[in-house]
C-alpha cells in the first residue's frame, strides 16, 4: 500500500458517513506513483475502507492522453518527450491531452457520489465552481463555456484562452482522477500538444494573466477550504444523499465514465421526472463490448455528445450511431447539447476506422450522423460518401441510415455526391414545429428541411425517407399535425416521435413531459396520415430499433 494510501486510514463502515473529508498534499511528485495511489484510494474508497479522500500535487514534467483517442493529440513524438524529460501516460478519465508541471495545482477527489447526494452532472459543476473561485480569489475571472470543459478566461470565440482542465472518470459511484489549475506553471510544455484536442487553444495562467506569482501554500489552503465547503460532510447533505440514492439509480446514469449530464438530461435532477421516464442502470457483457471497441477505434458517437438516453440500451444490443466530421458543430441549437465552435478539417482516416468498428461488432445495420458543417463547400457529403462505401468494401452485408444536417448552402450538390453511396435510408430531422425554430433550432430553416426531404425522394426513387419531431417543448397538438402533414407531402416516410430531455444545464427547459398514451395516439394518428414506418414514444430517437424493417 502506498504511503498517501495508508495515511488515509482505515474506517469502520458505520463511521463512514460522518468521517470528515481526509486531505492528502502529496507535494511535487510524479504522475505515474500518484495515479497508482489514487486507484489504491478508489478501490477503497468504493469497498467502505476509507472516507471521502482528495489528494493536492504538483506533478513533474507530464503529458497525459485521455480515454476520447481523437482528441489525444501530440505535436511531437514520445521519443523526442523522452529526451526533455516530459512522460507520456495514457490513462481512462474523459477527456483529451493535457500537461502536468510544477507551478500547476492539481486536485484528485476520490468521493462517494451517491453518499454526497450528488449526480455527474452536479459533481462536474461542483468543481468547476471550485476552480472558479479559487480563481476569483487569486485575481482571475473565469468562466464555463458551452461544450468546452474546463474553465476559461476571456471574450468568446477566437480569443478565449483555457486556464483549467477537467478529467474524471467515476466507477460505482465513486470518483477519480480531477482537476488541474495553471497557476504559475511554465505554459511552454502546452506547445507539445493541441490541448484536449481543440486546435487553436491559448493556454494561460495566473501569473500571466495578473503578472503576480502566489505561494502555492497559499493557493492550497485557499483550495483546502473550498474542498471542505463542497464536499465536506453535514447532516444536511446526507439526508439528502439518502432522499436521492435510489434516484440516481432509477435516472440511468451511466456513472462508469460518463464526463458530462445525466443520460435523461435533467440538468442535476431538480426537476422530477415521471416514472416512465426512468432508465435501468447500462451493463452487460454486450455493452462493455461495444464501448471498448468505441474506444479502441477513436469512434464518436451521437450517444455520447448528445447524451442519448437510449445509450444503456443500444450498447446493450451491439448498436451505436456514429458521428462523423468531429464533435464541434458550426450552429449552436438550444435543443442540443453536442459542443458548437470551429471545428477541424474531415479526418481522412475515419472512414477506415469506422469500418474497423463495422468489424469488430460485427455490424448489419450502421446509422451514420455529423454535426452540421457549414464551413464546408458540400457540408461534409462526400465524407458520408467516404465513409459508406470504405464500410461497404470491408463489410458488404452492412445496411445504412444516414442523418444528415440541412446541407443549408448546397443542398442540390449535397444529394448527387450521396447518390454514389446508395442505397441508405436517408433520414433528416425536423426536430420541432416551426414556431419553435427561433428558440430551439435558430440556424436551421423548416422550408429548407421539408426542401431536402423532398428531393431526397425525388433523387433516389428506391430509398426510404426519414424524419424526427421531439414533444414536450411547447408545441401545440395542432401544430404537430401540420408537420407530419408537411413532412408526408414532402414524401417522408419514416417518422419517429420522442420526448424532449433536457441534455445540458445550458439547454431549453422541458415545457411538458408527454404520456406514454399520448405518445400512442400520435403513432395512430401518423399511420392515419400514411407513414409506414413509425416509432412513437418517450425514449423514441431518429436512430432508435432504425434496423428494424417495421415497427407498424
Amino acid at each position: 500500500m502506498s504511503a498517501v494510501a495508508e495515511k488515509a486510514g482505515i474506517y469502520p463502515s458505520t463511521l463512514l458517513r460522518s468521517a470528515p473529508l481526509r486531505i492528502c498534499d502529496c507535494g511535487l511528485a510524479d504522475y505515474r506513483s500518484v495515479l497508482q495511489q489514487q486507484h489504491e484510494l478508489h478501490d477503497r474508497r468504493r469497498q467502505d475502507e476509507i472516507p471521502d479522500t482528495v489528494l493536492i500535487v504538483e506533478h513533474r514534467p507530464v503529458i497525459t492522453l485521455g480515454a476520447r483517442q481523437s482528441a489525444n493529440k501530440l505535436k511531437i513524438s514520445r521519443e523526442e518527450l523522452a529526451k526533455q524529460h516530459v512522460d507520456v501516460v495514457d490513462i481512462r478519465r474523459g477527456g483529451g491531452t493535457t500537461a502536468h508541471n510544477p507551478g500547476q495545482l492539481v486536485f484528485y477527489p476520490v468521493l462517494n457520489l451517491r453518499e454526497l447526494g450528488l449526480g455527474i452532472s452536479e459533481y462536474i459543476r461542483t468543481l468547476e465552481e471550485i476552480g472558479i473561485e479559487l480563481l476569483e480569489q487569486l485575481g482571475v475571472s473565469a468562466e464555463r463555456r458551452k461544450g468546452f470543459p474546463g474553465l476559461w478566461v476571456g471574450p468568446l470565440g477566437a480569443g478565449m484562452k483555457k486556464i483549467a482542465s477537467i478529467g474524471v472518470r467515476v466507477s460505482k459511484f465513486t470518483t477519480y482522477h480531477g482537476m488541474a489549475i495553471n497557476i504559475q506553471n511554465d505554459l511552454s510544455i502546452f506547445d507539445h500538444i493541441i490541448p484536449c484536442g481543440l486546435d487553436e487553444v491559448e493556454m494561460t495562467s495566473v501569473l500571466k494573466e495578473t503578472g503576480e506569482r502566489k505561494s502555492m501554500e497559499e493557493v492550497k489552503k485557499i483550495l483546502k477550504m473550498l474542498l471542505c465547503k463542497r464536499f465536506g460532510k453535514t447532516e444536511g447533505r446526507r439526508q439528502r444523499a439518502e432522499d436521492r440514492g435510489q434516484k440516481t439509480e432509477d435516472r440511468g446514469q451511466n456513472t462508469e465514465d460518463k464526463t458530462k449530464n445525466s443520460e435523461l438530461g435533467t440538468a442535476g435532477g431538480r426537476r422530477k421526472l415521471p416514472a416512465w421516464l426512468k432508465r435501468p442502470l447500462p451493463a452487460g457483457e454486450k455493452y462493455n463490448h461495444t464501448k471498448d471497441v468505441l474506444r479502441s477505434t477513436g469512434i464518436e458517437t451521437i450517444c455520447n455528445n448528445a447524451n442519448c438516453p437510449n445509450r444503456g440500451e443500444c450498447w446493450a444490443r451491439g448498436t451505436a450511431t456514429v458521428l462523423i466530421l468531429g464533435n464541434v458543430c458550426t450552429r449552436n441549437c438550444k435543443f442540443c447539447s453536442v459542443a458548437s465552435g470551429k471545428p477541424q478539417q474531415p479526418d481522412p482516416d475515419e472512414p477506415a476506422r469506422i469500418a474497423e468498428m463495422a468489424k469488430k461488432m460485427e455490424l448489419k445495420y450502421l446509422v451514420i450522423t455529423s454535426v452540421t458543417r457549414d464551413d464546408l463547400a458540400d457540408g461534409g457529403a462526400e465524407h458520408f460518401h467516404n465513409c459508406i462505401n470504405e464500410v461497404r468494401q470491408q463489410c458488404s452485408d452492412v445496411k445504412f441510415e444516414i442523418l444528415t444536417p440541412d446541407f443549408r448552402h448546397c443542398q442540390e450538390r449535397a444529394i448527387k455526391i450521396l447518390a454514389g453511396a446508395l442505397p441508405f435510408v436517408f433520414a433528416h430531422n425536423v426536430e420541432t414545429v416551426p414556431s419553435l425554430y427561433p428558440a430551439a433550432r435558430a440556424g436551421g430553416d423548416y422550408q429548407l428541411s421539408l426542401n431536402l426531404l423532398k428531393m431526397a425522394r425525388q433523387s433516389y426513387k428506391s430509398a426510404a425517407t426519414k424524419s424526427s419531431i421531439m414533444l414536450g417543448l411547447g408545441e401545440a397538438d395542432t401544430e404537430v399535425e401540420q408537420v407530419l402533414k408537411d413532412l408526408r407531402d414532402a414524401g417522408c416516410d419514416r417518422i419517429t416521435i420522442g420526448q424532449y430531455l433536457k441534455p445540458s444545464k445550458d439547454s431549453l427547459e422541458v415545457a411538458e413531459y408527454i404520456t406514454p398514451a399520448k405518445f400512442d395516439w400520435w403513432k395512430q394518428r401518423a399511420i392515419e396520415l400514411g407513414f409506414k414506418w413509425v416509432i412513437s414514444a418517450p425514449f423514441a430517437r431518429s436512430s432508435y430499433f432504425a434496423e428494424r424493417q417495421n415497427v407498424l
